[in-house]
């Protein structure tokens, strides 16, 4: 479905502007069922169409099914093109597949292909008269219908870990390792530079045995120029395996952000995260940590979700989920984090110094980022930091939205607005933010409804405009809000979250009652709504005007 709405010049008391709403994507999780599609990462190309990274799978009772690869292209105005899966019988993808467009226009897509291993996946081996023995790193060249016109194919044995002491797994590579790709792009050089590891099957209780990290360069011919191998005792590679905008490039290095690497640190501490440095070559150099400040007690954690955007005075912008900052013990709260790092190699301490941090989070919920990309540097040296705030991400049965920050390089709030569907009961999530050659943005997520009747993906653009607080009815035409009300459904105690400051909060029962009113100057104000009847209340927010007087600027309704 796709929606395109115009709307006219309408003056606010603080400022004009135009309305502009760009378009919405959307694509039902089952539209190819019985498989089930995900949107996770999207490129522009230089004719203005997006393709989007679409894995799907074939969902299975009691089993976590494995993803294959898959793509779906839409023009420059939000329709769709045309989509096509690369299901390879006897195998399975696990990692997500990557989009690259090289400089004479031409589409490519880089995969892996693991041997299924997983006896009630869909395309298990067992099926098969010759199950393969090798896992496949892959080139393919697509035309505009998405077929492969030409492929690029490196064979990689997979060493097997047999289980043949557990009678339950009798099959021959029952265990065997999976190929996952971790992380690509194009360099300055006009190459392919990526990473990809070898580990234990995904469901193997061996998961967080040894794990071989491999980095590679690559030309658009499928040519491997170089690849070199490092071994990680323990790596985690569940955390590592849907990660793609984690390297960057300097003028004399690519570093790689990762997680706690779980081995033998050769540090005086326990890091959070780490860099490490690689030349041109591809051969390791060193390894720098990444600490966390900000926590009242001692406490380790490990730097998830992590995407990395290079400034432009040579720092590096990170973005990762880490545990919460207020309630540090608490196994299930996580706070979102957006750090400068000084990642200067000749640094003489073996811990990078952080420039600039900030930290997003409440102690009572789970906010995490894209996990594919969450943070985007644009023309202006201005930053857009999206996170998902989710009341309840475990159960997924409370409402939730997507928090789009717009920063000054020293990380100070030029405007945040909230992008929910406009439909109630809705979970949503972004898995991936896209800037367009013209600043605006794209988001590439899923949602569902919270009573399980619906489950979709999509690509929804925004004018860049949208973002300014001086143009509200242009937000509200993006669907996107200057406060959410939290969670919802609720008990005792209602929250509003807003950017705005020096607003008035007034709150009215169905029947149009005031029942409450007060001044928000915090971002989160707590309101107590112990002594409210269960029901339905509408909340809205306003801002005095000197010659207007109190103007409404945002609404909505909260359930109890």
């Amino acid at each position: 479905m796709n929606k395109c709405i115009l709307t006219i010049m309408l003056t606010l008391f603080w400022g004009v502007g135009i309305n502009c709403q760009e378009w919405e994507f959307f694509m039902d999780t089952h539209i190819d069922s019985p498989y089930a599609r995900r949107f996770t990462d999207a490129i522009e190309l230089q004719d203005g169409s997006i393709v989007v990274n679409s894995p799907f799978n074939l969902p299975i009772d009691g089993h976590a099914s494995v993803p294959h690869p898959g793509l779906v292209k839409i023009s420059a105005d939000g329709i769709e093109l045309v989509r096509n899966n690369y299901f390879r019988p006897a195998y399975c993808s696990i990692s997500y597949n990557q989009i690259l467009e090289n400089e004479d226009g031409e589409l490519f897509t880089l995969m892996t292909y693991s041997p299924d291993h997983e006896k009630m996946s869909d395309n298990y081996f067992q099926n098969f008269d010759n199950p393969p023995t090798n896992a496949i790193l892959g080139l393919y060249k697509l035309d505009d219908e998405l077929n492969i016109v030409e492929s690029y194919e490196h064979h990689i044995p997979i060493d097997t870990t047999e289980r043949l002491n557990n009678p339950q797994y009798t099959m021959p590579n029952e265990s065997s390792g999976r190929l996952y790709l971790f992380t690509s792009f194009i360099d300055n050089s006009g190459d392919i530079v990526g990473s990809f590891f070898k580990c234990p099957t995904f469901h193997s209780p061996n998961q967080a045995e040894i794990d071989s990290m491999f980095f590679f360069k690559m030309n658009f011919e499928g040519e491997i120029l170089q690849m070199k191998g490092i071994e990680c005792l323990g790596g985690h590679g569940d955390y590592w395996r849907h990660r793609g905008h984690s390297m960057v490039e300097t003028d004399l290095h690519y570093i790689l952000y990762q997680v706690l690497e779980h081995n033998d640190y050769n540090f005086s501490f326990i890091p959070s995260g780490e860099a490490w440095y690689f030349d041109k070559d591809m051969n390791f150099v060193d390894k720098k940590a990444i600490n966390q400040p900000g926590y009242t007690m001692p406490t380790t954690s490990s730097l998830d979700y992590v995407s990395a955007v290079r400034s432009k005075h040579n720092t590096v912008y990170l973005t990762a989920v880490t545990r919460s900052v207020e309630n540090p013990s608490g196994e299930n709260y996580f706070d979102t984090r957006l750090y400068e790092i000084d990642d200067n190699l000749d640094n003489s301490t073996e811990l990078l110094p952080i420039v600039n941090y900030i930290e997003r989070g409440t102690p009572d919920k789970d906010e995490f980022q894209p996990f594919n990309n969450g943070i985007i540097l644009r023309d202006d040296n201005t930053l857009i930091h999206v996170q998902n705030w989710n009341a309840d991400v475990y159960y997924k049965n409370t409402d939730s939205w997507v928090v789009i920050e717009h920063l000054d390089e020293n990380f100070e709030t030029i405007s945040e607005m909230y992008y929910t569907r406009g439909e109630d009961g809705n979970y949503i999530e972004v898995n991936s933010i896209v800037p367009t050659k013209n600043e605006d943005l794209l988001l590439v997520g899923n949602a569902n409804s919270l009573n399980g009747d619906k489950s979709w993906n999509f690509v929804t653009k925004f004018p860049a405009s949208a973002f300014g607080i001086d143009n509200i009815e242009e937000a509200h035409a993006n669907n996107l809000h200057l406060a959410v009300a939290y969670p919802n459904p609720g008990g005792e105690v209602m929250n509003i979250r807003t950017g705005l400051k020096n607003a008035v909060l007034s709150v009215y029962d169905l029947q149009g009652r005031k029942i409450h009113e007060q001044e928000i100057t915090d971002d989160v104000t707590s309101v107590d709504a112990s002594k409210w009847q269960s029901g339905t209340y509408i909340w809205k927010l306003g801002i005095r005007n000197e010659e207007l007087g109190m103007k409404e600027v945002e609404s909505g309704k909260w359930v109890k």
